[in-house]
């Protein structure tokens, strides 16, 4: 992995550009609850945010004149007729922030919150006008859609949940005295403070501090998840850069004001953009890098005698109103691990899948057949999400796609074995003709996986650096 790391070292590119756009926090006064709200499920096809409960609204269109002051509040009561019927004119909504979506995202946008109450007598269609955009809507008390993310019924952006406490958190005599003008003021004040220091919570207690870091693009970042419930763990501080080192310090310390304490740095393997910030976080918040045996054993001389403990398969950690079930996950590293947590059905896979781009594997410390077996190892857990180092949280099916697409590259790669015995680089070449952008050696190092694992099952085998089908594959 020599010239994986060296690559590292030279990458720095930026993460995508925002885009312009706006959504609209409609309010009621309720009957079981102070605030009903309006929320949309995101249909399961959308590239973002799919199957979760979200305002209405979307992207800056050119018929919200841009170019003329006030285009946030046209999109927002355009994209609310279009997939609510229902009608409030721009006039009627109250600026209440912004917020710009995690760099761990593929797509982001820079939205503009506003809130208006919802018209009187306002009554929603038993379908959605544009079932390709939701799948439902639907009014409900902040309270109640709180608790049902907690119960992990509902998924919701991370955006909501700090809204919607301090919804829940009124009382009936105080909310029937807040206005929309401050209600909507208190509510960009929430916004303006999570922009600053995010409690990025997609699962409860689980909460995400994207660290910028060297990585292989498209990633800008590696996700440093903190895990846990009284006690935490924070795993794979990835960066090295003291800022980046010191937000995801002050979000401990945030979290430590809730009363609950950090145990650990934890680690799924050892490639740098997952260990470059362990020693500062370690010795910054006193606190041991718990790790596989042979992570350890690669990162211990960056650890500058950091006290550590082993974490093996099958092993149980108790976080103290929650628990982290270890499992042993080699192929893409040789000691990588994933963490089961049965509270939540939910699963810390590392770098086992990423929302990016399917993940090297690299002969040198991986293998494409333990690669295979871990995939099918954490398929097999009763799993509702994941959570990857790079890119958003990711639905359990992608384990089967990713399966799938490495046996089909697979076949591309035993196809370009010819029927004379044919070089690595011909090989990859015709295997990843389809990519061309992607780099030689990595194209390379992924064949020669591939192709070792076909040679363990007797398909191919080797002479020299010249390779040969063998049997019926020949």
């Amino acid at each position: 992995m020599k010239d994986y790391e060296q690559l590292l070292e030279q990458i720095d590119i930026e993460p995508p550009e925002p885009r312009d756009s706006a959504v609209g926090i409609v309010l009621r006064r309720g009957t079981a609850e102070p605030f009903e709200i309006l929320v949309g499920l995101r249909s399961h096809r959308s590239r973002f945010m799919p199957g979760h409960w979200a305002f209405i609204g979307g992207r800056i269109e050119p018929e919200d004149e841009p170019e003329q002051r006030g285009y946030y509040a046209r999109c927002v009561s355009r994209e609310l007729e279009e997939e609510t019927g229902l009608r409030i004119p721009p006039a009627g909504w109250q600026e209440a922030g912004t917020r710009i979506t995690p760099p761990t995202f593929p797509v982001r946008y820079h939205t503009r919150f506003l809130a208006a109450w919802a018209p009187d007598g306002a009554s929603l269609p038993d379908s959605p006008p544009r079932p390709e955009e939701l799948d439902a809507l639907r009014f409900i008390g902040a309270g109640e859609l709180l608790r049902e993310w907690e119960a992990g019924i509902a998924h919701l952006p991370p955006v909501l949940p700090p809204v919607l406490r301090w919804l829940a958190a009124r009382s009936s005599s105080e909310a029937g005295r807040l206005s929309l003008a401050e209600l909507a003021a208190r509510i960009e004040e929430i916004n303006t403070d999570e922009q600053r220091l995010p409690r990025i919570e997609f699962v409860p207690d689980i909460w995400l501090a994207p660290m910028r870091s060297r990585t292989l693009p498209p990633a800008t970042h590696t996700n440093a998840w903190i895990v846990g419930g009284r006690a935490f763990v924070i795993f794979d501080p990835g960066s090295g850069d003291k800022g980046e080192i010191d937000r995801l310090v002050e979000l401990v310390e945030r979290r430590c004001q809730l009363g609950h304490r950090p145990l650990a740095v934890l680690l799924t393997h050892h490639h740098p953009d997952h260990v470059g910030g362990a020693t500062a976080v370690s010795t910054v918040l006193d606190l041991p890098v718990w790790a596989h045996a042979q992570t350890l054993e690669r990162v211990r001389e960056r650890l500058d005698d950091r006290p550590t403990r082993q974490i093996g398969d099958g092993d149980v950690l108790g976080l103290d109103g929650m628990t982290l079930r270890a499992l042993w996950t080699p192929g893409h590293a040789s000691g990588h691990l994933a963490f089961y947590v049965p509270e939540r059905r939910v699963a810390v896979v590392g770098d086992l899948v990423s929302g990016f781009s399917t993940m090297i594997i690299d002969p040198s410390e991986g293998s494409m057949a333990c690669y295979l077996d871990s995939l099918a190892r954490v398929a097999d857990l009763d799993c509702r999400l994941l959570l990857p180092a790079h890119g958003p949280p990711l639905p359990p099916k992608i384990l089967e796609r990713t399966r799938r697409h490495r046996l089909m590259r697979e076949k591309f790669v035993l196809s370009g074995v010819g029927a004379t015995p044919t070089s690595l680089e011909t090989i990859a070449d015709k295997a990843y003709a389809d990519v061309p952008a992607v780099p030689a050696w990595l194209k390379q190092r992924q064949a020669l996986s591939h192709l070792i694992h076909l040679e363990e099952q007797g398909r191919v085998c080797r002479e020299g650096k010249l390779w040969s089908r063998v049997g019926d594959d020949a």
